[in-house]
C-alpha cells in the first residue's frame, strides 16, 4: 500500500502546474525547452506584453505563439484525479465521512497522518495523539511541499547553470583548439614551401656540378683524343720507315746525330712539341 501510494504521489506531482501548485488546467508545453504549464498560468506569468518571455521554469527564452496544447499531459492528469479521489475513499470513508463513526472527517492525526472524525479525536486510540484540523494539515502539508519544490528547484537550477558553464567552458576550449589546428597548419606550410625552394636550390647546384664535370670530361677526353691521334700518326709514320731499304733507314740515324733546334726537323714528330 505504502509503495502503491507513493507512485500515485510522484503521478500527483507530475499532474501538478509548478506555478499555481494545482492540477494542470489546459496544460500546454513550451517548445524550447519543454517544460508544461497551464496556459491560464503562463498568460498570468507573462502579462499582456506581446515581446519575448522566458520559461518561469528555467529561464530560457521563448516565443509566446509557440505554446502547444499537451493532451497527453491532460489525460494523465484526469487520471491522477480519479486515483486521487478512489484513495481519499479509501482513506476517509465514503463522502468524506469516517466510515466508523459516520462523522465528517474535519480533523487530522499526525501520528497517524490521517483524518479523523471528532469521535475518533475522543476515543483512546487517539487519545494521545497530536490532531489539527484538516484544513490546517492541508495548508501544512501544501506549505511543506511548496518548500521542498523551491529547494528542488534551487538544485534543478544550480544544475542546469553548471551545465551552461560546462558547455561554455567546452565551447571555449574547441575554439582554442581550432586556433592552434590553423596555426600548425600554416606552420607547417610555410615549412613545406621553405623545404621546397631549398630543394630547388640544391637540385640547381647538383646540376650546375654536374655541368661543370661533363664539362671538364668532355674537354679531358677532347685532349686525350688530340693526342691519341698524333701517337697513331706517329706509330704510323714509324711502322712505313721500318719497311724502307736500310740506306733510307740509315738517314734516320744521322738525322739524331745531327744538331736540330726543338721541335723543327724531327722526320717521326716524336718530340714533345710534336705531340703536344
Amino acid at each position: 500500500m505504502a509503495a502503491a501510494g507513493g507512485h500515485i504521489q510522484r503521478l500527483r506531482d507530475e499532474a501538478t502546474c509548478s506555478i499555481c501548485l494545482d492540477y494542470f488546467k489546459d496544460p500546454v508545453t513550451i517548445p524550447e525547452c519543454g517544460h508544461n504549464f497551464c496556459r491560464s498560468c503562463l498568460i498570468q506569468c507573462w502579462g499582456e506584453s506581446e515581446a519575448e518571455a522566458s520559461c518561469p521554469q528555467c529561464r530560457e527564452r521563448v516565443q509566446r505563439r509557440s505554446l502547444i496544447p499537451n493532451r497527453q499531459l491532460a489525460n494523465v492528469v484526469e487520471i491522477a484525479q480519479n486515483l486521487s479521489l478512489q484513495e481519499g475513499k479509501e482513506e476517509g470513508g465514503k463522502g468524506g465521512v469516517c466510515e466508523k463513526h459516520q462523522e465528517p472527517l474535519k480533523l487530522f492525526c499526525k501520528e497517524d497522518e490521517a483524518p479523523i472524525c471528532v469521535v475518533c479525536d475522543r476515543s483512546k486510540e487517539h487519545k494521545n495523539h497530536e490532531v489539527i484540523p484538516l484544513k490546517e494539515a492541508l495548508e501544512e502539508y501544501k506549505g511543506e511541499i511548496c518548500r521542498r519544490l523551491e529547494i528542488l528547484r534551487k538544485e534543478r537550477e544550480e544544475i542546469l547553470a553548471h551545465q551552461a558553464a560546462l558547455d561554455k567552458e567546452c565551447k571555449d576550449l574547441l575554439k582554442l583548439t581550432d586556433t592552434e589546428r590553423l596555426k600548425t597548419m600554416e606552420k607547417f606550410r610555410e615549412l613545406h614551401q621553405f623545404l621546397e625552394e631549398q630543394e630547388k636550390f640544391l637540385l640547381n647546384d647538383v646540376e650546375e656540378v654536374e655541368k661543370e664535370i661533363a664539362g671538364r670530361r668532355d674537354e679531358q677526353l677532347a685532349r686525350l683524343s688530340r693526342k691519341l691521334s698524333s701517337l697513331e700518326r706517329i706509330i704510323q709514320e714509324m711502322e712505313e720507315k721500318s719497311q724502307q731499304p736500310a740506306s733510307e733507314l740509315l738517314q734516320v740515324r744521322w738525322w739524331q746525330e745531327q744538331p736540330k733546334a726543338p721541335g723543327k726537323g724531327c722526320p717521326f714528330h716524336v718530340c714533345k712539341e710534336c705531340r703536344g
